[in-house]
């Protein structure tokens, strides 16, 4: 639950530099890797299924729901849309969520999409959602934002 509350501090400024919180692709590379080598034929990943749902991140605070779906339409029937808002603005957190019917079509859309369109000069994020365990995983584990230096800052 954390990551996307870490994702969604992208951009913003600490001690006047802006943050690039970004989920990690070793798990999508682990994935890609077991299926070039033959051993899952790409459809599925080391925690099961790979999902159709895809997470959409760096978008612009004014995007709407309907304005992902669509976004998204052109590759195929999206099923879901889900955009996390702030509760005390009530815009966009950044980020949001596109389900498919099909794996083919969320893909293609990620392919077509991942760091190829700026929308309001935001170039977003398209990666696929898996999950296990009952918790969503956008490729990044709480794991990965722990550091064993007591919580300072790297300069």
């Amino acid at each position: 639950m954390s990551v996307p509350m870490a994702i969604a501090l992208s951009g913003q400024l600490l001690f006047g530099q802006p943050v690039m919180v970004k989920p990690s692709e070793a798990e999508k590379n682990l994935v890609q890797s077991t299926a070039s080598s033959g051993g899952t034929g790409g459809v599925a990943g080391p925690f099961g299924p790979v999902d159709r749902k895809l997470y959409v991140g760096n978008l612009h605070f004014n995007m709407t729901e309907m304005q992902l779906r669509q976004l998204f339409e052109p590759f195929g029937t999206v099923e879901l849309v889900q955009l996390p808002l702030d509760l005390e603005t009530g815009q966009c957190k950044g980020f949001g969520f596109v389900q498919f019917t099909q794996l083919e079509n969320a893909k293609a859309a990620q392919s077509a999409l991942n760091g190829k369109l700026e929308i309001a000069g935001r170039t977003i994020k398209v990666s696929s959602v898996t999950e296990h365990g009952g918790q969503q995983d956008i490729g990044a584990k709480s794991a990965d934002f722990d550091d064993d230096d007591g919580g300072g800052l790297v300069s």
